[in-house]
């Protein structure tokens, strides 16, 4: 898989949480955001546990290679050859499920963290403040994994974290416990998005994501048993419940952790800072929620970084094709 296609399943990752924000919003309004977040991630983790097991259930068709050994062939071949030689799909190695442990440790620990900010940070400065991860993962993956970004992308960040101050920051800012424990999420997530790139190609894909989301499950419920009994669903909340766990949750989670493999943590930050501009986008069209000018600009600059960091990438693939041809 290039980088440019999987730029764009992650974009479609961002589209899909951008959807997110009017649903949760009205969603938690009902319930505890603990319980949302535990039944949220729990539906998310069986669904995925699920199609891993019937996937792992079926018999794998055998191609002859001309040496005489033999190949996996069909949909399994791309999870089968990521697997540990000699092991069965319940003998992955204990790195594996210790990846699969930190990520979903580091993914609940940005929702706890985010959902107490909240409680007395306006959303539009939350939102600044937890998007200053496309700032960190750069810094983070240069200092730990040494990938160092290329000018282009280092541009693209520089814009679309401008873009994010004019959408989202109100002044004047102050720092507050809230604002902690938001920039805490932002830290959170950045570790999200360095860890999956680093163990996501260790394992059977499907199940890597399930481990995660399981996690953030039995850590929500337990966040949940302790500060929100007693603990209620309201059947009203059910359709939004299953929206997210679904298609925001599964299989945006599922995609992150397949085609980051393909791309880099400071393209994937940066991809994901467009979220905003959808969450203002669905706003207006499910709420008739209206951006301001400077929130207008702040869109701009955001989609500004995105194609400039992109621009490199879609020169270097023609150049390849052209050698190629």
């Amino acid at each position: 898989m290039s980088q440019i296609a999987a730029d764009l399943l992650l974009l479609l990752v961002t589209v899909a949480w951008g959807t997110t924000f009017v649903v949760v919003k009205n969603t938690i309004e009902t319930m505890g955001p603990f319980t949302y977040l535990a039944v949220r991630f729990l539906i998310a983790g069986v669904i995925l546990l699920v199609w891993h097991l019937a996937r792992a259930g079926r018999p794998k068709a055998r191609t002859q290679r001309r040496d005489g050994g033999s190949t996996v062939s069909g949909p399994e071949a791309s999870v089968t050859h990521r697997l540990p030689p000699g092991h069965a799909w319940y003998e992955a190695s204990r790195g594996f499920y210790v990846g699969g442990l930190l990520t979903g440790l580091a993914l609940f620990f940005s929702y706890a963290a985010q959902t107490l900010g909240l409680m007395t940070v306006a959303a539009g400065k939350s939102a600044f403040i937890t998007g200053l991860y496309i700032v960190i993962v750069p810094i983070a993956s240069r200092a730990i994994a040494r990938e160092a970004p290329d000018r282009a992308t280092i541009v693209g960040v520089i814009l679309a974290s401008v873009g994010l101050a004019l959408m989202s920051l109100n002044l004047p800012f102050q720092v507050a416990r809230g604002d902690f424990l938001t920039f805490l999420c932002a830290i959170g997530f950045s570790a999200h998005i360095i860890l999956v790139g680093h163990y996501s190609g260790r394992g059977d894909t499907v199940l890597y994501t399930a481990v995660q989301l399981m996690i953030v499950a039995l850590a929500s419920s337990a966040a949940a048993f302790i500060a929100e009994r007693p603990l209620l669903v309201p059947a009203s909340a059910w359709p939004a419940i299953l929206f997210t766990s679904i298609v925001t949750t599964a299989f945006a989670f599922l995609v992150q952790s397949a085609v980051q493999q393909y791309t880099s943590a400071t393209h994937t930050a940066l991809i994901f800072s467009a979220e905003p501009v959808f969450g203002a986008i669905f706003a207006w069209l499910l709420a008739g929620e209206v951006l301001l000018p400077r929130e207008m600009a702040g869109a701009g600059l955001i989609l500004a970084g995105m194609l400039v960091a992109e621009a490199r990438n879609l020169r270097g693939s023609r150049e390849i094709e052209a050698e190629a041809t």
